[in-house]
């Protein structure tokens, strides 16, 4: 496990397994409860049976991340999880071209991203 900065906050990340130079990276996006502890065994399986490199984290409040202080997130949550939040993760650990895979609020912030247009390139 480690971590990084994005939207302002720690955020806890880790890699699983390793892939060719210039292949894409999957990114998973958790649930509204989860985190990357909770993923289990998923991502490992994940990156088996895809041959490709996988990101997973916890949002900022979940799993390791910093926890929110003060709640309500807000409505607008999902967005500030896509902007800033997954730009500037993704940003700060170099992937340019993300799979993004997301369950449930995971998934709304996947398309939120997609939807954006924050990258230069497009996501899948």
């Amino acid at each position: 496990m480690a971590f990084a900065t994005a939207g302002g906050h720690r955020i806890e990340y880790e890699w699983i397994g390793i892939a060719e130079a210039g292949a894409p990276f999957i990114v998973v996006l958790h649930q509204g409860l989860g985190s990357v502890a909770l993923w289990r065994d998923f991502p490992k399986a994940l990156h088996e049976a895809t041959g490709l490199r996988v990101l997973v984290y916890s949002r900022w409040g979940y799993g390791l991340s910093e926890p929110v202080k003060q709640f309500p997130h807000g409505i607008d949550y999902m967005h500030r999880g896509a902007d800033p939040e997954l730009r500037d993760l993704l940003k700060a650990l170099g992937i340019e071209k993300p799979i993004l895979l997301g369950h449930s609020d995971g998934g709304s912030i996947a398309l939120a991203y997609a939807g954006m247009r924050i990258s230069p390139e497009p996501v899948a």
